[in-house]
């Protein structure tokens, strides 16, 4: 059911002027291609800060070389630990010496490595300065800073977000959390419990948001031979435990499989999405699921996963708490699917890189199409799309999602197309050898 007074955007005039950075879509035809999907970078975001704190060598392979993996490596270095990316492979040495002197690092857009570091920069004896992009400093921190805090440790900042100075040892045990913003905080503090000499208590208060991910940060702890004991909104971890590195090869990018079943969705035929990890804790692995109620088709196979479609699609009411990174990827399939689509529970989509309810609708709009929103709902008419310019709001998923328009849709021209660097370099070309073209195929 929709609010009776949900907020309604006006639609506004397409206003197709160039700008320095944009990209116009080509439509496409029927698909019949493969892809092989890059490594997860929600993995590697672990990953990456478990193995460094780790008492012995990790090996991490299919690494996914984008801007919030450099800032993770960058960053972790700055604190002296040792890592050294080759092509696609990371290679991870166990630190020789805590921090002895003030660091300095800089998280720039990453969120999920700003909480993460954030924790761990507790752990230190010597005063950790967090720096960040202008982008990164308008997100969340404050319940983070709250939890750590409590545990004694310092944390200065002009407005409880980045830039921050944390200054610890953590001295107490225990806190409490409020994750109804992001899980980022809680897998933040979970990450750096082991490692306090006195281990730590999370006691959440408030409703916990994408479960799947604070799920996947347990599951690598796990593997890296670390215990945590969980209760009904508590989490105890013993202190004194050491992380043990490991060696692995990063599965495929669940997220990143969307914009290509997105445009089998749309545009109709095949594509078979190698590296596809079915056995994935990720909410978004299941998005398939949700596109079979649109009227796709799914085949598991032995390499990945064969998606099919005919080009109609079927309007859904579906809740989207535990998938949120493909909510901007189902509301562009919505545009093109008979009657309305209802997407439901996503209030925390508006503390993302960008405002993910507000800007998905307002772009949407810009095309013709109906839609209206709430707090934690987007409600979208299919129809026929119109031609548009679409900002990105400096987000890397609205560009990416948004780019579907263009699949079936003259005119689409996305503002800022190299933002995708942020998580997905390659975007432009894949999608380009799988059929969805644009005026400047080169672009990486």
């Amino acid at each position: 059911m929709l609010e009776k007074n949900s907020p309604k955007l006006e639609k506004s005039s397409p206003k197709l002027e160039k700008s320095s950075s944009e990209l116009e879509i080509i439509p496409s035809h029927k698909i019949d291609a493969v892809v092989r999907l890059p490594g997860s970078k929600y993995i590697a975001n672990r990953l990456i800060p478990l193995c460094a704190m780790a008492s012995t060598p990790s090996v991490l392979r299919n690494i996914v070389d984008n801007d919030d993996i450099q800032a993770a490596i960058a960053g972790l270095k700055a604190l002296g630990y040792q890592l050294t990316l080759d092509g696609n492979q990371l290679d991870i040495q166990p630190r020789s010496e805590p921090l002895n002197q003030p660091g300095t690092l800089n998280t720039a857009h990453s969120g999920t490595f700003s909480r993460f570091i954030s924790a761990i920069a507790a752990l230190e004896n010597a005063a950790v300065r967090i720096e960040c992009s202008d982008k990164m400093a308008t997100r969340p921190m404050q319940e983070l800073f709250s939890a750590l805090s409590e545990l004694g440790v310092s944390v200065d900042s002009d407005n409880q977000k980045l830039p921050a100075t944390i200054c610890g040892p953590a001295k107490n045990k225990c806190c409490k959390l409020d994750a109804g913003r992001s899980s980022q905080f809680l897998s933040a503090l979970l990450m750096i419990g082991p490692l306090l000499k006195q281990g730590i208590e999370i006691q959440l208060i408030g409703n916990q948001v994408s479960n799947s991910y604070v799920d996947m940060t347990l599951f690598w702890m796990n593997k890296l031979a670390v215990e945590v004991k969980r209760g009904e909104q508590h989490y105890a971890i013993d202190g004194g435990q050491i992380y043990r590195g490991i060696e692995v090869t990063i599965p495929g990018d669940a997220v990143s499989a969307s914009y290509f079943m997105g445009l089998v969705g749309i545009a109709g035929g095949q594509i078979e999405i190698l590296s596809f990890d079915h056995d994935s804790l990720q909410g978004e692995s299941k998005f398939y699921q949700v596109l079979e109620l649109m009227g796709m088709q799914f085949e598991k196979t032995d390499k990945g996963i064969m998606v099919s479609g005919s080009g109609e699609l079927k309007a859904i009411e579906v809740d989207m708490g535990e998938m949120p990174d493909v909510v901007q990827t189902l509301a562009v399939m919505a545009c093109f699917a008979k009657g309305k689509t209802h997407i439901k529970n996503i209030a925390h989509l508006a503390y993302k890189e960008s405002n993910r309810i507000k800007d998905t609708a307002t772009e949407l709009l810009k095309t013709g199409i109906k839609v209206e929103y709430g707090e934690d709902y987007l409600t979208i008419e299919g129809g026929t799309p119109g031609r548009a310019v679409i900002e990105t709001y400096d987000d890397h998923r609205m560009a990416m999602s948004m780019a579907l328009l263009g699949v079936r849709t003259k005119g689409i021209v996305i503002k800022d197309p190299e933002v995708v660097n942020k998580s997905f370099p390659n975007y432009w070309r894949l999608m380009s050898e799988c059929g969805l073209d644009s005026n400047q195929p080169n672009i990486s």
